[in-house]
């Protein structure tokens, strides 16, 4: 994989050869089909780095794997205009289920950081995203691992 710092400076040079270059526009072409590949492969490579660095560790209760909830993909809610401490999880129920679900944060010494609730009703072969919202308070570039079960 190229560096990213590798394609600008490729897009760099290839635009000052366009600005110096008087061999015609087939020439100008080549260099402009070049460019857009490489800033079209910089764009996709970004939003595959952000879209990673967004990823969360999850882990689901065994009261929960027994209920037949599953998760796929989880992540951190970011917005600029949001200063909420947020994630979502993509769960998947084999089963009905009417519940709050507790989700806790814990940092690298296990130890717990924050609680969030959020109540869910899924149908027997039914998913969601479920969003749970942390205390303002929390540092979440502390959190390691998000626990989330069933609340008693």
């Amino acid at each position: 994989m190229i560096h990213p710092a590798v394609k600008i400076l490729t897009l760099v040079a290839a635009i000052t050869s366009v600005g110096c270059s008087d061999s015609g526009s087939t020439d100008a072409g080549s260099i402009g089909e070049s460019i857009g590949k490489n800033v079209t492969e910089f764009a996709q490579g970004v939003g595959t780095g952000v879209d990673t660095q967004m990823q969360i560790t999850i882990e689901l209760s065994q009261s929960l794997a027994d209920a037949g909830v599953t998760h796929t993909v989880a992540k951190q809610q970011a917005s600029l205009d949001n200063p909420e401490k947020a994630i979502s999880v993509y769960l998947i129920s084999t089963e009905p289920l009417k519940a709050t679900l507790i989700a806790k944060a814990y940092n690298g010494d296990k130890q717990e950081i924050g609680r969030a609730l959020a109540d869910v009703q899924f149908s027997a072969d039914d998913a969601q995203y479920v969003s749970f919202t942390f205390p303002g308070e929390m540092d979440r570039q502390t959190v390691t691992l998000y626990k989330i079960d069933l609340r008693p």
